[in-house]
């Protein structure tokens, strides 16, 4: 019979290794104490770089792999877990940016490699989510209190609590849909009528996506208006401004590509432009675009630090929402009405006249102060839970902090760190 290979741990053989090399342990007597193969351990001594698993190479380097564990961590801090399918689609965008090529078909990982990997790397697994329903009334004073903690110890840990003392170095991004049909709104008629229609001109149903970004000290960052086409028509490129971005996709939704292209393009060029220190925070929602490793890459180079808002809470933690789109939805509603005015009552709304209608909009809805209260209802801007109507919050489990305590312990930390 064939002789059994030797069973023992990796920890084990790494705390070999150490001893050998840190404390000055022969091969024997660690090989000995830790319960590993002396040859293994010999081996694994000459060549630190060599395969410690049965059967072929794996497609990811060891470092690589580790990377990807690391990156899994980090997003579970930021309030973006990772599934399965977000790993396996992470691994096919690495593949296909630097051009290697794989057993996988189209570079995208099975389930085989998946379970390999959840086995190499044991400090992994799977858990259920916490789920909240789309009614959201179920997230709890204490479901956002635990999340502002959550998020603050985090900075904490990783040193970069002093952002949170820096309007210009805090931000929230949100995208949102624009008819190009808005509905109508009430309308004068004779008393009595009980059907009163208006022609829609258009379709009612067409929308365009564009990705906003705003600060706590009450800026913007230029839009990026996503198109449903594969390849844009130049008539509508020229229509744009030339300081906004212009994505596409055959949805018309943004992806992951989307947003990838509008942070390295977009969002970057416009800190840098505006001399705002780096780096600095962004806060999101958990939308599956914002989750690919590459995304997480490109923004760990350029130091923006995304932060995923609490599950189903963006009408309660979103700027975005609480402030800016209702004033920038029915200003565009005017704005729409005020560009037939001009042009004819009978004429549609297209997606070349698109982004210039909007531009007004901005201009005239769009003020600083808008802004800035929309960061402080939620909190995050001044940094403090305290400032936030909890009212919004129907779920059960209602919690009293106390005030007082959370504004000065946060507050004597950032003294300290400045």
């Amino acid at each position: 019979m064939p002789r059994k290979r030797p069973d023992f741990s990796h920890a084990n053989l790494e705390n070999a290794i150490n001893a050998v090399l840190n404390e000055g342990l022969s091969k024997k007597s660690a090989a000995l104490k830790f319960k590993v193969s002396r040859s293994t351990l010999q081996h694994r001594l000459k060549n630190p770089e060599s395969k410690t698993t049965c059967g072929p190479a794996t497609v990811l380097s060891c470092e690589e792999e580790t990377i990807l564990e690391k990156w899994i961590h980090e997003c579970c801090k930021k309030g973006f877990p990772q599934r399965k399918e977000d790993l396996q689609l992470s691994v096919k965008q690495f593949l296909d940016k630097n051009q290697r090529t794989s057993s996988f078909l189209n570079n995208y990982p099975g389930i085989g490699w998946y379970r390999a990997f959840m086995r190499r790397h044991p400090k992994l697994s799977t858990r259920t989510s916490e789920h909240v329903t789309a009614a959201s009334a179920c997230i709890s004073e204490k479901d956002i209190r635990k999340w502002f903690n959550d998020i603050h110890q985090y900075l904490k840990e990783e040193n970069l609590c002093d952002i949170l003392n820096d309007p210009s170095r805090i931000f929230n991004g949100d995208e949102t849909g624009f008819s190009l049909c808005p509905k109508t709104k009430t309308v004068l008629a004779p008393r009595g009528s009980k059907d009163v229609y208006e022609v829609a001109v258009g379709n009612s149903k067409e929308n365009l996506t564009v990705m906003f970004t705003f600060s706590a000290a009450g800026v913007m960052c230029p839009p990026m208006v996503v198109f449903n086409y594969k390849r844009i028509p130049q008539d509508i490129v020229n229509s744009v401004p030339s300081n906004w971005g212009i994505g596409h996709s055959e949805s018309g939704w943004m992806k992951s590509e989307t947003f990838y292209e509008f942070i390295a393009n977009i969002f970057h060029p416009f800190l840098l432009s505006n001399n705002i220190k780096l780096p600095v925070i962004l806060f999101v929602d958990g939308h599956k675009s914002h989750l690919t490793y590459e995304l997480s890459k490109l923004c760990t180079d350029l130091q923006i630090i995304l932060i995923a808002l609490y599950p189903n809470s963006t009408r309660i933690l979103q700027p975005a929402d609480v402030a800016a789109f209702r004033p920038l939805k029915e200003g565009w509603k005017r704005g729409v009405v005020e560009w037939r005015k001009q042009n004819s009552l009978s004429s549609a709304v297209t997606k070349k006249d698109f982004a210039p209608i909007l531009e007004k909009v901005i201009n005239g809805t769009i003020r600083p102060d808008i802004l800035k209260n929309g960061f402080r209802a939620c909190g995050l801007y001044p940094w403090n839970p305290d400032n936030i109507n909890f009212s919004k919050c129907l779920g059960k489990e209602q919690v009293v902090a106390e005030p007082s305590d959370f504004t000065n312990n946060l507050s004597s930390e950032m003294l300290d760190l400045n």
